[in-house]
């Protein structure tokens, strides 16, 4: 592996304690976004007009920052993390003030402001029905009153590394005709913006070489020529490839923020620059790996979901299917290893995949200790896509957007991580008879059956079937209100001329203009739901050691016995343990969760894509949620994702696996996520081959979407009494890593309390 040099050390020791920005760029963005909104002509204005006057005025007018060394340039102007604005305006006003703004204009900021966009209220139009489940936290949307379908994002950034914004607005320019069209005014506009912003940059190194030594005045005028060309012209080497993929990355950010705003397939997009300029000679494979690095330490934040994939799979005409990977993935992976800080990276395998590639990755993963990189099936996710209506060159082309969720990068608008489904809740409602638990008596769901006159276990578990219906039924009904909303209030100009489809039709993207347009629907509580499922087949209806009556007790009172909670805990056998039970009825559970999906789409003409994840919502939903009978208490937190329930597997990392394994995941094109603990001594030479061993055995029998931690519970515990001896650790929280002191108490006991396999 090659070394961090010098240069990198420091850039990266600068990104990681926050030094390079400082507060003199962080509110940059938000004063000439709101520059560009103001002073757009009235007979222009429009909600996409006004985002797309806000990029380009920040594109045309924010002080442009180079830090010293740095061969990747621009500063996307983040949040608070880089000293953004607080919401406070007596502070803010002292950070525009810092930023070198006067008076009259900070002024201008909050008096000379004109009514921006719509908001749409959603939640009044819903039914007594539906708004008692949303308050019940049975199915809820993540975007607000207004829905706000931002960021979750991998555009296609291949188009501005080969045409330019010049090119693009040349392809706006063919697709109006002429037009007059607001869309196309917004997409000309945005095109403008491109086109600046590398000159800012080339004119701000050019007069910073003048006072700079020979050997940093040499890079700075290298860096202007590369500005003068891009974004606004094609790349022609590797280094402007990365350059014009780093100016294209700041304007998607701009636009509705950093967060899960991705980059793709990154050694695949930039091998033809990388391989070009090897060949040639006018590039070493040091020079290479210097140039991901500075990119790598630009993306860094504490929390991030700024997604890079690597690897992956396609196939050829004839049917056969060939490995992706190439010099590039290798390289990525040193940077990800050298940097050795939260840089958020997936790896995509299948049967094809190079085993030195696997062994590789997970080589980094144990080195590195912070969750990353992780993977996804190619063998799995391939099909599930295929599935739901992707074509299979699409399909070949997937990649992750931000912590787990899945798209064809330049195609989609995926609308992830929004409306959300608590499963485990048909199993409360069933044995309510259609009433809450957690709000005793409340009548939520349709009623399926007095629990006391089920006779057999049939008789509940199609209760439960039939509450998962209404849960998916109703989750629809949610998610298709709040869509409706986000065509109105929230367009997104840049991320339309960049996906597929949008441009074509004179369509935004949020107005379901792109090429592939679905909504992910996540399913939460089904590890939960299997226990409990299993516990009550096991105890109450085979063994009889409980009756009905003694359970539903036991589950209204928050289990005032604490034995029985104990029997119904331990004495069921639980998912995630190779155990036949609990696994088949996960399986089953997913596997009636998304048919039913596909028949919902179906019926109401757009496609929902199934999606077993949590992000960290399975705080917020158990927090919701009755004591069920897998022996979880009132208020308790939920599985994570498809995880088994914390501290629930046992039986090791191989019967871990097999369990995630069982599940249908070539139906789950949202992907099927988990978590694994697993002790670092496994990554050691002596462990790693047998590990990568179990890992592709498992990939083979239908795992899907994986993601190893690696720190173990004794250092977080030791994190929790002296944090200040362990600031950067990191670890995986929920689909991303995080700095391990900066989470809560809750989530940091929750991580320490997942099983930590020790053995295979």
């Amino acid at each position: 592996m090659i070394e961090l040099n010098e240069r990198c050390m420091r850039l990266r020791e600068e990104a990681v304690n926050i030094k390079s920005a400082s507060k003199k760029t962080g509110a940059q963005r938000d004063m000439w976004f709101r520059y560009g909104e103001r002073n757009l002509p009235q007979h222009l204005r429009s909600n996409i007009t006004l985002v797309a006057a806000g990029i380009a005025a920040t594109a045309e007018n924010a002080a442009p920052y180079i830090a010293g060394g740095e061969l990747i340039v621009g500063y996307n102007f983040g949040d608070g993390e880089y000293g953004g604005l607080t919401g406070d305006p007596a502070r803010d006003r002292e950070i525009f003030a810092a930023n070198g703004f006067s008076d009259g204009m900070i002024d201008g900021y909050y008096a000379d402001c004109p009514p921006l966009y719509t908001h749409t209220p959603i939640d009044e139009g819903f039914s007594p029905a539906l708004s008692a489940l949303v308050r019940e936290g049975a199915v809820c949307n993540s975007a607000g009153r207004s829905s706000i379908t931002c960021n979750h994002s991998v555009l296609g950034y291949e188009k501005v590394l080969k045409l330019g914004f010049e090119g693009l607005s040349d392809e706006v320019g063919l697709h109006a005709r002429g037009g007059d069209s607001l869309f196309y005014v917004a997409e000309r506009i945005v095109c403008r913006g491109g086109m600046k912003i590398g000159e800012r940059y080339a004119a701000h190194a050019l007069a910073l070489a003048e006072s700079a030594d020979r050997e940093r005045r040499d890079e700075l005028k290298e860096i202007a020529r590369i500005c003068q060309r891009v974004p606004r012209y094609p790349a022609s080497n590797f280094r402007e490839a990365l350059q014009s993929l780093w100016f294209a990355h700041i304007l998607n950010t701009w636009e509705d923020g950093i967060n899960a705003n991705s980059l793709g397939r990154l050694d695949k997009i930039l091998y033809p620059y990388y391989k070009k300029d090897i060949e040639s000679g006018a590039l070493s494979r040091e020079e290479a790996f210097e140039l991901i690095c500075c990119l790598w330490i630009k993306l860094y934040r504490d929390y991030d979901v700024q997604q890079c994939c690597i690897g992956g799979s396609r196939r050829l005409s004839g049917g056969e299917r060939v490995s992706e990977v190439n010099d590039l993935s290798r390289l990525m992976l040193d940077a990800t290893e050298a940097c050795a800080f939260v840089r958020c990276m997936s790896v995509r395998v299948s049967s094809v995949t190079e085993r030195s590639f696997v062994r590789r990755a997970l080589e980094v993963v144990g080195r590195v200790g912070m969750g990353v990189p992780f993977f996804f099936n190619d063998d799995v996710m391939i099909p599930a896509l295929e599935l739901y209506g992707i074509a299979p060159e699409d399909a070949d082309d997937y990649c992750a957007i931000g912590c787990v969720e899945t798209l064809v990068p330049g195609k989609t608008n995926p609308h992830a991580v929004n409306t959300r489904v608590n499963l485990l809740k048909a199993a409360e409602y069933a044995l309510g008879n259609g009433r809450s638990m957690f709000n005793p008596g409340l009548p939520v769901a349709p009623e399926t059956g007095d629990p006391l006159a089920f006779e057999r276990y049939g008789d509940f578990r199609n209760a439960v079937f039939t509450q998962i219906d209404y849960l998916l039924e109703s989750a629809v009904s949610v998610a298709l209100a709040y869509m409706d909303s986000s065509e109105k209030d929230r367009p997104k100009p840049y991320k339309s001329l960049l996906t597929e489809g949008c441009v074509a039709r004179g369509v935004d993207f949020n107005a379901r203009g792109a090429l592939y347009d679905y909504y992910q629907l996540m399913f939460l509580g089904i590890p939960n739901l299997a226990d409990s499922m299993a516990a009550i087949k096991t105890l109450v209806y085979d063994e009889k050691r409980y009756s009905m009556a003694e359970l539903l007790y036991q589950l209204e009172n928050n289990f005032p016995d604490e034995a029985v909670r104990l029997d119904f805990l331990r004495r069921a056998p639980k998912f995630g343990n190779d155990e036949d039970l609990p696994d088949s009825i996960a399986a089953e559970i997913l596997n009636y969760a998304c048919d039913r999906t596909r028949e919902i789409s179906e019926q109401c003409g757009y496609s929902f894509h199934p999606q077993p994840f949590s992000f960290l919502w399975m705080l917020e939903h158990g927090a919701a949620s009755a004591a069920s009978a897998d022996g979880r208490r009132r208020g308790e937190i939920l599985a994570y994702s498809a995880s088994p329930m914390q501290g629930r597997d046992e039986s090791g990392l191989t019967a871990l696996l097999n369990s995630l394994s069982r599940l249908p995941t070539k139906k789950t094109p949202g992907t099927t996520s988990a978590i694994v603990e697993i002790e670092p001594k496994l990554f050691e030479d002596g462990h790693l081959d047998i590990l990568c061993d179990i890992f592709m055995a498992a990939s083979t029998r239908g795992l899907c979407n994986v993601q190893f931690n690696t720190v173990n519970a004794s250092t977080m515990l030791d994190a929790q009494l002296h944090p200040e001896n362990h600031r950067n650790l990191a670890v995986r929280v929920s689909g991303f890593s995080q700095k391990f002191n900066l989470l809560s108490r809750e989530l940091q006991d929750h991580i320490i309390a997942r099983t930590k396999h020790a053995k295979v």
